[in-house]
């Protein structure tokens, strides 16, 4: 039996050593060894049996090179979505061009490549101008809020980035200086408030000590120390973490300090109050001023523990300096009566207006006003008062004019 070809002459595919003809193109195993004779001898080629149309394997298509505006159009996209990811610290300021990303794809994915480019590029334009925007708008308000802080009485070392108006000027490290930027003033801020509502503790309890004559040592000392350092030269963030910190050691001391001499006093209180008898004027008021200042000082509510020792001083200095005598009653002068002439003046004004009086309609707000004007006017004239009866005749003439006016 003659030896086969390990492949087909013609398609080149593996051939079995049984079998008759290729599996793939048709061509008979037997033949095989005088096609590849033919094939070593060039002068010598059968072109042998024609392959039917539908057996032959059809060369591999090549693909045309893409347009030029595809690669650009990847470049741009690339180029947008590393742009927005940079922005993102912008939070809700980001610009944002996924929109026209998405339609510049559908319009590429259509064939109008070129029109993908146009969308492309003017996304571009638009996120580079709105991100200028955004960053210029947070810069001006970082110095907005530095400045609203020292006008609170604090210069602090901080500068706010300018923004050059050039279109050179890459907007995204700015970003990222301003972020910074942003969260130092956030903890200059919260720094800044702890320690104003501190001091005003420590102001408010000193105040209050000082009007009662309570000691205080080197309290004094300290918070104005305190204060020249605020006002003084600029301060950074671990600056005011160390004021801050002085002030609550400060307010520390004053919750040291005067409960101690509050309580010496107290004592001394309540030695002179059990020596009054029980029914002596006003022991029973100092008795629950003392208490009330000694459940504060418990508490730590000293300026409610300042204000009981107040009342509880006031208390056992009016019992010491004993019941005051009632107020003499001044006699009331009498009354001066009035000229005849002042008399007789009044009474014809008086008599003058209630005939305008009378022409209101009787169930006015302005007829029963005048009315009672003129009923108070007569009183005054019974008692002599000629003066306030003018007055009143005089407000009452007034109000008629103004009534007429207005007809």
């Amino acid at each position: 039996m003659p030896s086969v070809p390990s492949s087909c002459p013609i398609c080149e595919q593996p051939l079995p050593p049984t079998a008759q003809h290729c599996a793939v193109c048709g061509f008979p195993t037997a033949l095989a060894i005088e096609a590849l004779r033919a094939a070593k001898s060039p002068g010598s080629i059968d072109p042998g049996p024609v392959l039917p149309e539908e057996t032959r394997i059809p060369p591999e298509k090549v693909k045309p090179p893409p347009p030029p505006e595809v690669e650009l159009n990847a470049t741009l996209g690339r180029r947008l979505r590393e742009r927005m990811e940079a922005l993102r610290p912008l939070g809700r300021d980001t610009p944002d061009v996924t929109n026209e990303m998405c339609e510049a794809a559908l319009s590429e994915a259509a064939g109008r490549v070129s029109e993908a480019l146009e969308i492309l590029r003017s996304a571009q334009s638009r996120l580079e101008r709105q991100t200028r925007e955004a960053v210029r708008r947070r810069a001006e308000a970082a110095t907005e809020r530095r400045a609203a802080l020292e006008r609170t009485g604090i210069h602090l070392e901080l500068e706010v980035p300018s923004v050059p108006e050039d279109d050179a000027f890459d907007p995204v490290p700015a970003l990222v200086g301003l972020v910074a930027l942003e969260r130092e003033l956030v903890k200059y801020e919260s720094d800044w408030k702890g320690i104003q509502g501190l001091l005003s503790q420590v102001e408010s309890l000193r105040t209050e000590a000082t009007d009662l004559g309570i000691p205080l040592g080197e309290v004094p000392q300290e918070i104005d120390g305190i204060r020249r350092r605020l006002s003084g030269g600029p301060l950074r963030g671990p600056d005011l973490e160390t004021i801050g910190q002085d002030v609550a050691r400060v307010l520390m001391l004053l919750h040291d300090t005067i409960p101690a001499s509050l309580g010496e006093e107290l004592t001394r209180h309540a030695a002179k109050l059990e020596k009054l008898p029980e029914e002596a004027p006003q022991r029973d008021q100092a008795l629950r001023f003392h208490e009330e200042a000694t459940r504060h000082i418990e508490k730590g509510r000293l300026s409610a523990a300042l204000q009981s020792v107040r009342d509880l001083r006031r208390a056992i200095l009016e019992i010491e300096e004993g019941p005051r005598p009632p107020p003499v009653a001044r006699p009331t002068p009498a009354p001066i009566p009035p000229d005849e002439a002042v008399l007789h003046a009044l009474l014809k004004k008086a008599r003058s207006l209630a005939a305008r009086v009378r022409t209101l309609p009787t169930d006015s707000p302005l007829a029963l006003e005048a009315a009672a004007q003129i009923r108070e006017a007569t009183d005054f004239l019974r008692l002599g008062r000629a003066q306030k009866a003018d007055q009143v005749l005089s407000e009452l003439m007034r109000l008629l004019a103004q009534e007429e006016a207005r007809r």
